[in-house]
Parts: structure tokens; sequence; C-alpha cells
């Protein structure tokens, strides 16, 4: 898009915020709102179909790696720390070597001291093992004198027993790929005469005599050849690549002028592919070699298959959340589903723009930002029923309902915001994915409900459209005891509780997945009405060798899924080097007919471990802040009361995961710390009302104005759980493996906050101010003089401005 068209368009739409935020004329917010919500609508549209939307490899295909640097060694041998210039050379080389002729969409980043992530979108299956080959190649470039009397010599070495010539060793030859004829061996010096660090480039040249890599050497390097070239005029010398040799020319000058060339080391010589792939290794070789910690890898083929799944699972959580408001609120819910739409355009507008990457966690989040939009609409329209039935008019109660529900809309939301902040800051890869689209999802779900809706109701009321909201009750106006019942309830939270952690007790480190202690995992989707049986899996995979070859692939576990449109998932977990193997024995024995697509993860002990240290504090960091901003906003029995409620459902939901047959993975983090702005977001809601409650001052006891506060939320509760449920139980049964990671512990996390908002947090509030004979009432009430206090001191400052002027 045009910069500058982008900037006017940005600037108008602020422009247009900032006199609806601050007009009093009714009329002209209408007008205002009405040309804000439309531009950003439309603007929304049209950037997305202009830029298009960045797909993550989970869902265009590719491979994303996580590579560390070795330490390389000094001169006298000793380990040379990596620096970040290694890591920027390296990120070069990589460069080079990777996307020669700049034709990939690659990118390369630093992370931490010593590691680099790869990401290659789009790339095929055959291409993804020759980038892991190119990765781990050292391509150590040695040049080293040839033994003038080297094959005599050989023969006199192996007719005495192998004893070795002093100052000389003997080196193969590189082998002609195909060729079964003997590999040839020269005798060369045991140490280099010039390394290949004084290689400043190398490119693929043709000749007469065929396919060539011809070396550019940097100043001293030159000056090195041909010195050495001066000495040893038409001797041999050995060019060696990692150890084995590529060719040996004879030097037939005695100045090279800084360059060299390097021949096929068998008669036939290069063949193009093979002159272009070494001339790549040997740019500017590695002086750190590098180790693949952590691996990720998505056939195009999957991860069309992931977006197509998608499409429909959103499509059927908007039919589903459109259904269940109309039927709760009448036409009130077509206005919710109108502004919950714009609010999905609003989304994706802003992910293209600012460049954000979609993934395939990232749909969940999308998913799951239908149904925390949603509950701000129900927050809204049970509000806006409660003052109906007070006597106001529609207008009134429009008015009433939305400025009274913004208190508890604004904090559950920052709440969840700060989650997914944490998370974002904190975790890395698809997971970061998930974070971008819920704080994008977040933002965009308040402008639907506080914006959106509220310029619809203004144009249907005031041209007479709609007179009277009209809406089903599901809960009848009655106050139910709810807290006398709290402490079996408390009890038999300790008591699933200490089932969830007797799970994760007796399963051990199998209750966790590759993410956290290393290893495989292998996603195989197969086309609709094709099925691969076990025996069939055992029969190919039998016998088949780990990548160094040295021992079979040892135990996996394959596990079975049906997805959204009727085909197989088999997801098959196994040891770390084990995974490629498997997922290439897989392609091979079984063509398109059968296998659509593969996916491969795969996780070292290191990444592993750090991990789980990462996810910790990611939790730990959360939960404080979350209950930094509850003491801000509220009393402290308040913020004592939702974050104990909050720990209770974060502590429930690993061990019960686990004990429906999932191990815990990084995405598991997400969906904690989504859980934990939900379940604070139930529990605001709560507590909003009972500070209202106390400070209407209804009268009675505590307890009795808790209870009374608790069941004018109920119906609310007792609704936002099933829109938020919705689309994660059409991800929990229509997914693919790596969205039902995502839908089962948000599932059991949305029900568990419910729950814990009304029967564990309440009451534990209540038990609190007892225990330490806090007033709560007279802590409320000063609460709010000192807020009183501020808007006037605020009121008198504008208008003390306001008279100067």
């Amino acid at each position: 898009m045009n910069p500058f068209a982008t900037f006017l368009v940005g600037a108008s739409i602020l422009m247009m915020l900032l006199v609806y935020v601050g007009t009093a004329v009714h009329k002209t917010k209408r007008l205002v709102g009405t040309l804000l919500v439309a531009v950003t609508a439309i603007a929304s549209i049209y950037t997305v179909e202009v830029m298009k939307l960045k797909l993550g490899i989970d869902l265009q295909g590719g491979s994303e790696f996580i590579v560390q640097l070795s330490p390389g060694k000094n001169d006298d041998g000793t380990p040379k720390p990596v620096t970040s210039n290694d890591v920027q050379q390296a990120i070069g080389i990589l460069e080079r070597r990777l996307n020669p002729d700049a034709s990939k969409d690659l990118t390369m980043q630093p992370e931490g001291g010593d590691r680099i992530v790869i990401q290659m979108p789009g790339i095929t299956e055959d291409e993804i093992k020759e980038v892991r080959t190119k990765i781990q190649t050292v391509a150590h470039l040695e040049f080293r004198r040839v033994h003038p009397d080297s094959q005599a010599k050989l023969e006199q070495i192996r007719a005495r027993g192998g004893i070795k010539e002093p100052g000389w060793v003997e080196m193969k030859y590189t082998p002609a790929k195909d060729s079964t004829a003997p590999v040839r061996s020269e005798l060369v010096r045991d140490t280099a005469d010039i390394e290949g660090k004084y290689v400043s480039s190398a490119f693929r040249t043709v000749d007469a005599q065929g396919n060539k890599v011809a070396l550019q050497f940097n100043s001293a390097g030159a000056k090195l050849f041909d010195d050495l070239a001066s000495i040893h005029y038409m001797k041999e010398m050995a060019i060696i690549v990692d150890g084995q040799i590529h060719s040996a020319p004879t030097l037939k000058a005695r100045q090279y002028g800084g360059r060299a060339e390097i021949s096929g080391g068998s008669a036939a010589g290069f063949t193009q592919q093979e002159a272009d792939s070494l001339a790549t290794l040997l740019s500017n070789p590695l002086q750190n070699p590098m180790n693949i910690l952590s691996e990720s890898s998505v056939s195009s083929a999957y991860g069309q298959s992931s977006i197509d799944q998608g499409k429909w699972i959103g499509i059927a959580a908007l039919i589903i959340t459109t259904c269940f408001m109309m039927f709760i609120y009448r036409l009130a819910g077509l206005v919710a589903i109108v502004g919950l739409v714009i609010n999905i355009a609003i989304l994706f507008g802003s992910m293209a723009l600012f460049g954000f990457t979609l993934t395939m966690p990232g749909i969940a989040g999308v998913v799951l930002t239908i149904g925390m939009a949603v509950d701000a609409n129900v927050l809204i329209y049970e509000r806006l029923r409660e003052e109906m039935e007070a006597g106001k008019t529609l207008v009134g109660a429009l008015e009433a309902a939305y400025e009274k529900a913004f208190s508890a809309i604004a904090d559950s939301n920052i709440t969840t915001l700060i989650s997914a902040v944490i998370l974002f800051v904190i975790s890395g890869g698809l997971v970061k994915g998930f974070a971008v689209t819920l704080m994008v999802g977040l933002i965009s779900s308040m402008v639907g409900a506080l914006i959106v809706t509220r310029v619809i109701f203004m144009w249907v009321v005031d041209k007479g459209i709609l007179h009277k909201i009209h809406t089903t009750k599901i809960i009848p106006d009655k106050v139910f005891d709810i807290l006398s019942s709290a402490p079996k309830f408390i009890i038999a939270s300790l008591v699933v509780t200490a089932i969830s952690f007797a799970t994760l007790a007796i399963k051990g480190k199998e209750s966790f997945g590759i993410d956290f202690r290393g290893g495989s995992r292998v996603d195989v989707t197969l086309v609709k009405g094709k099925n691969i049986a076990d025996s069939e899996f055992d029969a190919v995979l039998k016998g088949l060798k780990q990548e160094d070859g040295k021992t079979d692939i040892g135990t996996y576990y394959p596990q079975r899924k049906t997805d959204a449109s009727g085909a197989t998932n088999i997801s098959i977990r196994c040891e770390e080097k084990s995974g490629t193997v498997i997922q290439n024995a897989i392609n091979n024995h079984w063509k398109s007919d059968t296998v659509l697509g593969t996916s491969i993860a795969t996780v070292g002990s290191v990444i592993g471990s750090e991990l789980a240290y990462q996810s910790m504090w990611a939790m730990f960091a959360a939960l404080i802040a979350i209950f930094l901003y509850l003491l801000l906003r509220y009393e402290v029995a308040f913020a004592l009361g939702a974050i104990i409620a909050l720990f209770h459902d974060v502590l429930m939901v690993p061990g019960l995961c686990v004990l429906f047959g999932q191990e815990l993975s990084v995405i598991h983090v997400g969906a904690l710390l989504t859980i934990a702005g939900y379940s604070i977001n139930d529990t605001i809601v709560v507590f909003d009302r009972i500070r209202e409650t106390i400070q209407k001052g209804s009268g009675g006891s505590m307890r009795e104005m808790m209870n009374e506060a608790i069941c004018k939320t109920l119906s609310r509760t007792l609704l936002t759980g099933p829109t938020a449920l919705a689309p994660m139980i059409v991800l929990l049964f229509l997914g693919n493996p790596a969205m039902l990671e995502f839908a089962m512990p948000i599932t059991i996390g949305v029900l568990l906050g419910t729950y814990s908002s009304i029967f564990i947090a309440s009451p534990l509030v209540l038990w609190y101010a007892k225990k330490t004979g806090t007033s709560l009432k007279r802590q409320v009430l000063d609460a709010q003089i000192e807020q009183m206090k501020a808007e006037q001191a605020i009121a008198a400052a504008a208008a003390a401005s306001g008279g100067k002027k």
C-alpha cells in the first residue's frame, strides 16, 4: 500500500475516534461513529485484499530451524567463545548457502548469544532435506601438499602393515556419485599448508573440461598461496573439504594472483549441481560448527489442509454464536453479530497492515477472540435488560448499560492483554503467533463491542426501528444462598486438584511432550477415506536406522484423530533423531493418493529444558502482573480471592489434560495464560457487581449483599460460558492435532473459570474479611468517595483551565 495513503487513512481514523469519544452531541456522535466504523471496516478489508495475510510456515509449508553455534578453536587449540561477530558471520554464510540466487523467502535472526532462527516458508520436502544438510555441514576447506611419490609410498605403507610415513597422512577422494569404483587415496601433509579462512569467495565456472569451482583468495591468502606455488612449482596440491580430497591439481604457475580452481575428483568432473553446492559451502567456510537444536517442517499440502480446516472451524464457530445470540437476544443479538464480523475484519486488516504472521495457533486465537468478543456484548445486554426492567426508556437503558459495563469489560480485557503481552515477550515460534492474534483480537473486540454496536443502536433507535429489547431469560430474578454451599465446592475442588496432581506424579516425565523433554513428532494427514493400520506402519518402519546410522528408530507412539473434513490425522511421537527418518519413510512408501501431507517438529533436550524454564517464568510473571493490577483496581480481599481462584484454575488444567491423554507442550503454556485472562475476566465481572451492590447500600449483611450480586451476574455467567465454549468445542472435535492442543485446556479452563469465580473467589473474599476483621463495606465506600473527589478535582481543574482561556 502507498505509505502516504496509509498514513492519511490512519490519521483520519484516529481523529474520528477522538471526536467520537470527546463529543457529547448525540447527532454528531452518531454520524462520526458511523463514518469511523465504515472507514475502518473498508480500510481493513482493502488492506487484507491488497497486502494479504502473511502465513506462517505451519500454514503455507516450509521449515524453521533453531541452530546453535559451537565454540571454535584458537590457533593453540584452546576453545574460542562464540561472539556476536561469529553469529553475524554465520548468518551471512547461511544466506549464501541456502539462498544463493535470492529466490527464496528466507529470514534469519539471532536469538540469544549463540543461536540463529532460520525460517524458509514455501519450500518442498526435498529442499528441506537439502537445507538440513547444508546447515550442519561445516565445509572446512584446506590446502595440503601431495607427496611427490604418493602412490608408491602408499603401497609401501600398506606393505609394512600400515606403518605411517612421518609428517604425512592418507586421505581419500570424495566418492563419485552413483559410482561403484574403488575410492582413490593420496598421501598428503598431516597439517594444512593454507586454511580455508583465506578464501573470500567461491563460484562455479565452466570451461572445455566441464564444471569447476573457482576460488578467490583475500590479500593475505593470495600472498600465502603464491609463496607456496613458487616453492612447489609443478607439484600437486590437494584441495580438501571436510577431510576428503576434491581434487589434487598440479601447480602449473608460480603466481596465481589470488585465484585457484577445483575440478571434480572423478574423471567425469563435477555436475552443475555438485559445483553449485560446493561453491556455496566454500563461500567463507564457517569457523564455528552448527548444531540443530529444534526443527519444524510442514509440507505445503499439510499447511493447506490446516487453512481449510481453519476456515470451516471459523465459519462453524460464527454460525453457532449467531444462532445462540439471536435465540437469547433476538434483534440485539443480530447487532452483536454485525459488530463481531467487523471486529474480525479489523483483526485481519491490522495483522495484514503491520505484517503480523498468522499461524495455526493464531487461528485458534481468532476462534477464541470470537468467544471473548461475544462475552462483552453479553455483559452489555444483560445490563441493558436490567435497566429496562427498572423502568428506563430504551435510550436511557442503552446509555446506562454501556456506561456500567465499560468498567468490567476494560478490566477483564486488560488482564487478558497482560497475559498475552507476557506470552509474546517470553515465548517464541508458533505460540508467539497466538499471542499476537490474541492481543490484536482483544483490542478489535473492544472496538466492536463498545463502538460498532453502539453506533448501530443509535441508528435503529433514532429511526424508530427498535423500541424495546426482547430477551430470553434463562435464570429467574431470585437470590440464591450460593455462599452457604461454598465449603462443599471447596472440598470438591481440593479433591479434583489432588487427582490432577496425582496424574502428573504418576505419569512423571511421560506427562511432558517433546517441547519440554526433547524428541520428534511427525504429523500425517491422510486423504479422506484412506487409512493406514498400525501393522502397516510397523512393517514400513521396522528396521529403519536413525540418522546417525548406529541404532534403530526406537519406540514410537502413533495417535489418530479425524478432522473436520473427515480425513484421518496420525501423530507419531518418537525419539529426536528418528523424526526425519520416519517422515521420509512415510513419504517414500505412501504416495499423494494416500498421504495428503506431513509435518515434523523436532526439539533437542537443551531447547526442551529451556522452554520448561521459560514457561515457568511466563506463568509466574503473568500471575504477579495480574495480581498487581487487581491491587490497583480493587481492595486487598478481592485481589487475594481472585488470584487464589486463578491459581486453582491454572494448577488443575495441566493434570486434567494429561488425564485425558494429552502431553504438555509450549502450546499449553499459551492456553494456561489465556485461561488466566478468562478466569480473571469472569471473576472481575462478579466482583464489579459486588462492589456496585455495596455502593448502592441495599442493606443486609455482607453475605446477603454478595449473594445478591452473584445472582445478578449468574445469568450473564451462564450465557458467557457457552459463547466462549462453542468455538472451543468446534476446535476440540473438528480441529487438527495442533488446534486440539489449544482447545482441550481452554475448554477445561473456561469451565473451571466460570465455576471458580462463583464458588471459590467470592467465598474466599468473605472468609478473608471475617478472619481479618476487615470491613469490606467501609473499604468500598471509602474508595468510592476518593474516586468522586478525584473526579471533582479533575473537573475543577478543567473548569479553571477553561476560565483562564
